[in-house]
């Protein structure tokens, strides 16, 4: 049997599966890996969906965009854990830059948003890209390398994304940042 499956893109264990079943396709949506809820169609339906699909994704991306690079691969390349405190250095809610917090959970790197973190505001979210910083209260070995992201320089970030604005590109939050810092 033939059988198309659709994982989201933010959450790696949401799935959307179709398949033949009995003269029709059935949709079948899971959520965290469990059933959650499944549609039959008929073959006239289905592929009324599916133009709608087609339309929705040229409506966002233009049409036919080429794949979008995942930028997940620092955070990745410095082996993120559950646990780790970070600072949020990219993320598709400019609130969250600049922000800081603990790892609660990794997904699938390939996903958009693959770090669920709890923010040091009590504020909890999925997001990009993030980079591990020293812990406040564990001190680091003398000989352990020193954090990606110091937390003065973390400190530089936050301030830069309140005189940029809500709206700012991460790219000028870091020359205000770095502006401030004196670089």
């Amino acid at each position: 049997m033939t059988e198309y499956k659709a994982v989201c893109s933010i959450r790696s264990a949401d799935t959307m599966t179709a398949s033949a079943d009995e003269g029709g396709v059935q949709l079948v949506a899971r959520h965290n890996g469990r059933f959650a809820t499944d549609v039959c169609l008929t073959p006239e339906k289905t592929r009324e969906f599916a133009r709608g699909l087609l339309a929705l994704a040229d409506e966002v991306d233009g049409g036919e965009a080429p794949e979008l690079r995942v930028h997940a691969d620092d955070s990745a390349a410095q082996n993120v854990k559950v646990g780790d405190r970070v600072v949020v250095v990219r993320d598709t809610t400019a609130s969250n830059v600049g922000l800081m917090g603990r790892v609660d959970e990794v997904d699938d790197p390939t996903c958009i948003y693959p770090f669920f973190v709890v923010f040091d505001n009590g504020h909890e979210d999925w997001v990009c890209e993030v980079q591990k910083v020293a812990d406040e209260t564990t001190p680091e070995p003398a000989d352990a390398p020193a954090p990606s992201v110091s937390l003065a320089r973390a400190a530089y970030i936050e301030e830069a994304w309140k005189l940029a604005g809500a709206l700012a590109e991460p790219a000028d939050v870091l020359k205000y940042a770095r502006f401030l810092a004196g670089e």
